[in-house]
């Protein structure tokens, strides 16, 4: 399968980050979000090699399955479009937003999108309902939901294979957490002398079993942080909105309000309390999501609430 596009940055650029902390570190983040416009970030990382089975088989259609605002299901009906994939997005919800930035951009770009009860959606492939679905729709390549599988894993170990050529003798790797696929990637291919901190954006205290079936190395070098949530998936309050616009002002890169922005939050929290100490090489994995900045102003005006992100 041909998958390089002219408009794709690969490897994905590093960017150095000057006065984050006042500990003396060296900070570097790893721009996965510029990989394409549309379907950059760890999306393009997992997708790759799933398209590439995709179009090796006998498949007709891509099914996959994501809420109302997934960066996964945004990502997934970009890349479709371009590799000429028919796709259907089972969504989360009774009923559908009309007004939805992030399925308004799906449904443009030719994903066929089908509402299924939460009840329904949270039984995955023993519903009843989603069955049906399936059975409407034969031959179908079926893509969990964040895109997480074993040809996923392989797309982000790719992450830290690049960065360890692009920056030599990184000491500290910070990745945030979904559905396992990009963590479990970037720890398989780090080295057996960095560490690897996984920041956990929601209150799933099951992680830890989930990374280890997708975890390939026989090596504890990493550590699953479970106290910057922010009140769970998608949760946030000011301090982290304030924080996003203060990043972005300083460095003008955007932060998603759900994973990357946490991931940094927490970075620079550790450092302040010593939980990471200075003289230390860092390198942090910017994921994408940046759509998510949309779906996040959409809904804080939709709530009349003035407190939005920045972009630039």
């Amino acid at each position: 399968m041909k998958w390089y596009l002219s408009n794709m940055q690969l490897p994905s650029p590093v960017q150095q980050i000057s006065n984050f902390s006042d500990q003396h570190i060296s900070l570097y983040l790893k721009r996965e979000d510029l990989i394409h416009p549309e379907f950059g970030g760890n999306k393009w990382r997992k997708l790759k090699y799933n398209l590439e089975a995709f179009k090796a088989g006998n498949y007709k259609q891509l099914i996959t399955f994501g809420g109302p605002f997934s960066n996964h299901i945004a990502a997934t009906a970009s890349a479709c479009r371009h590799y000429n994939i028919p796709c259907v997005g089972v969504i989360r919800g009774s009923a559908l937003d009309s007004q939805n930035p992030t399925l308004i951009k799906a449904k443009a770009h030719g994903m066929a999108l089908i509402p299924v009860s939460r009840e329904a959606y949270k039984l995955k492939m023993d519903a009843q309902e989603i069955q049906a679905i399936i059975a409407g729709y034969p031959n179908s390549y079926i893509l969990p939901e964040g895109g997480t599988n074993a040809l996923a894993v392989k797309g982000t170990q790719e992450i830290t294979e690049e960065l360890n050529n692009q920056i030599p003798d990184i000491d500290i790797i910070l990745t945030p957490i979904g559905t396992g696929g990009t963590a479990a990637g970037i720890i398989n291919g780090a080295k057996e002398n960095q560490f690897v901190y996984v920041i956990n954006s929601m209150k799933n205290i099951e992680l830890e079993n989930i990374l280890s079936t997708l975890v390939k190395v026989d090596r504890m070098n990493w550590q699953i942080v479970h106290d910057y949530h922010f009140g769970g998936f998608a949760k946030s309050n000011a301090e982290l909105i304030e924080f996003i616009n203060a990043f972005t002002e300083d460095y003008s890169i955007s932060l998603d309000p759900v994973y990357t922005s946490k991931m940094m939050y927490a970075l620079r929290d550790m450092l302040e309390t010593g939980q990471i100490n200075s003289g230390q090489k860092i390198a942090a994995i910017h994921t994408g999501g940046i759509q998510g900045i949309t779906a996040y102003n959409y809904m804080q005006l939709k709530y009349k609430d003035p407190l939005l992100i920045k972009t630039f």
